[in-house]
């Protein structure tokens, strides 16, 4: 599948400062979903069995897997214990 077109653009839009600042911060939040959602499955847990563990809500782990979550590092480092996973932050690519 081509796509040129659709790289274009992305390469223009990313030209502008707000709207790149958009785009990354979209692809943060899907790579957090995704990431949370491997590893809640690969502990073989719901997203309840989850929530109990780390003190929150089934709620606010579905939010964070469907890419709108806006939790806190608090939050998402009593998760991180709850897979037995460390939890990275980082800056940069």
């Amino acid at each position: 599948m081509k796509t040129g077109y659709v790289d274009s653009i992305i390469e223009k839009r990313m030209k502008d400062e707000s709207t790149k600042a958009d785009m990354l911060n979209e692809k943060a939040k899907l790579d957090l979903a995704v990431s949370l959602m491997k590893a809640r499955e690969h502990a073989k847990l719901t997203q309840k069995q989850l929530a109990e563990l780390a003190g929150t809500s089934q709620n606010a782990i579905s939010r964070v897997e469907n890419g709108n979550g806006n939790l806190s590092l608090k939050t998402l480092t009593r998760i991180a214990d709850a897979l037995d996973q460390p939890l990275a932050i980082r800056f940069g690519n």
